[in-house]
């Protein structure tokens, strides 16, 4: 039988259930309008830029979980269509390579550890080409004791030519089994891992063979010297929670590294 008559109590019950759930819906919608309105906020956990004025797309400092990312002279990138590796100065066959000539060189692949002298340091797999295979075929004078490399972002470095040519130097193509990526130097980077990080440069332009010595960036700009040889000390590796661990100097090795 029907029952027409309502009970108040029970009407209040399921208006103050409609009226909760009104609320968190409205709550919810709300919230949603607001994410669209402020685009990046989903995306801000994973903004590691140190200078939040400089655009996202450029390449800069970037405090990134296991590899930092650093640049003197933040920048766009290289812009392939113009880029070319001059390698000349006091040789006998000065040359220009394109991208793809790199790779007829004789690869080599090994992983070595980045230092920083701001106490961090991270490993990779870095595949490239030794020094060696770009003097034979610019055949510098016995006189060009010196190499001076510059890059696409202002930034450069100065080298003996011994230095360039001992084991575990590469200028490299590729990290981790994959291009470059343009915040780790893309197309042509150096590592040397017994120099610290700032001598590692990156987006390599042209390298000049010279009988003098120049000065480097960070030498004319800031406290750096023109070496970078890491001393004995104390290293900071990201990838071991920043655990203080002593080092003898020169190349830095981890018992962790494989």
């Amino acid at each position: 039988m029907n029952n027409d008559k309502k009970n108040p109590d029970i009407e209040e019950e399921k208006n103050t259930a409609f009226n909760f759930v009104r609320r968190d819906f409205l709550k919810l919608i709300s919230f949603a309008g607001l994410t669209s309105l402020l685009p990046g906020r989903a995306s801000a956990k994973g903004d590691f830029r140190n200078d939040k004025n400089i655009p996202k797309q450029y390449i800069q400092n970037r405090d990134n979980p296991g590899f930092h990312i650093r640049s003197a002279n933040p920048f766009m990138g290289v812009d392939m269509g113009s880029w070319g590796l001059a390698v000349g100065g006091m040789v006998k066959n000065p040359i220009g390579l394109g991208y793809e000539d790199l790779f007829g060189l004789k690869m080599v692949s090994q992983v070595s550890r980045l230092k920083c002298v701001e106490c961090w340091s991270a490993k990779a797999e870095w595949e490239g080409f030794e020094f060696s295979e770009l003097i034979k075929k610019v055949q510098p004078d016995p006189a060009a004791k010196y190499v001076y490399i510059q890059s696409a972002d202002s930034y450069y470095e100065s080298f003996a030519v011994e230095e360039l040519l001992r084991p575990r130097v590469l200028f490299v193509l590729r990290m981790n089994g994959k291009s470059l990526s343009k915040d780790h130097g893309y197309p042509l980077r150096l590592i040397a891992p017994f120099k610290y990080g700032y001598k590692n440069i990156k987006y390599i332009t042209s390298i000049k063979f010279l009988d003098t010595r120049k000065r480097n960036y960070w030498a004319n700009s800031g406290p750096y010297s023109v070496d970078g040889t890491i001393q004995p000390g104390i290293d900071h590796p990201l990838d071991f929670n920043k655990k203080p661990l002593p080092i003898n100097g020169g190349e830095v090795f981890h018992f962790f590294d494989r």
